[in-house]
């Protein structure tokens, strides 16, 4: 007999969405729309498929994935400021092991919402991450690691954590990566810290160079964070957000 699934009771018949649903393998960019796809969309689809490639996910081809994209967009009244969500899912047998043989791009169209705050607070996660996890280095839906960070934040009242890693070296936050500057040198931890090489990191770290800033990626703790003249986290959604607190424990 197959297997049956229902929901408070009632038979499922879409069961394409299981793998994506029971284990979290599925791979997600997010971005914002102004009018028309970002400048960087090459970037968000790449780092897409390399994550596709790490969880064995069937690829999906960029013409596919802007078609998609646009075609959700269309539906919307107004395009001139969205928030976009992709999330390349699975389909396959449910048995956990195996790997799946299609996968379908969800995507979540709507209005962008600016954040209300121009500054943010970050404590420190309760909790350390590992170098070596390869799901860091993805945009996995495997996100239950970040939400506990997040609530952990607010519950505490902050805005948000900064994520340590087994060597007690800072990474990233829940949802963004983090710099620091003193003097004409930008600093921001290593990939090899175990963290997600954001499409904004990218973007300010080739920008800073270009206005004459020594940029130093390495392995950092909250004392060398703590003798810096600004902080800053960015992520693709709300740019550069400046940090004024930083609980250091």
């Amino acid at each position: 007999m197959d297997y049956i699934v229902t929901v408070d009771g009632k038979k499922l018949i879409d069961t394409r969405f299981l793998r994506s649903l029971m284990y979290g393998e599925g791979v997600f960019e997010t971005f914002r729309y102004r009018g028309k796809l970002p400048k960087h969309i090459d970037q968000h689809y790449s780092r897409l498929i390399r994550g596709a490639e790490v969880l064995k996910i069937p690829k999906i081809t960029k013409e596919d994935f802007i078609f998609y994209i646009e075609e959700t967009v269309k539906k919307c009244k107004d395009s001139q400021d969205l928030y976009v969500k992709t999330v390349l899912m699975s389909e396959g047998n449910i048995y956990f092991p195996v790997v799946p043989y299609k996968s379908h791009l969800l995507v979540i169209v709507k209005p962008f919402k600016e954040m209300e705050k121009k500054e943010i607070s970050l404590t420190v996660a309760p909790f350390k991450v590992h170098s070596s996890d390869p799901l860091l280095r993805i945009k996995s839906t495997n996100f239950s690691r970040n939400i506990l960070g997040k609530r952990f934040a607010l519950e505490k009242g902050y805005d948000d954590v900064v994520f340590l890693n087994e060597n007690n070296e800072v990474t990233e936050t829940s949802s963004a990566n983090i710099f620091w500057i003193k003097g004409r040198f930008l600093y921001t931890p290593s990939v090899d810290c175990g963290l997600l090489p954001g499409v904004t990191r990218n973007v300010i770290i080739n920008k800073a160079k270009e206005e004459g800033f020594t940029i130093v990626e390495g392995r950092f703790y909250l004392e060398d964070i703590k003798k810096s003249d600004y902080i800053f986290v960015a992520n693709a959604l709300n740019g550069i957000i400046k940090v004024s607190k930083l609980d250091l424990l």
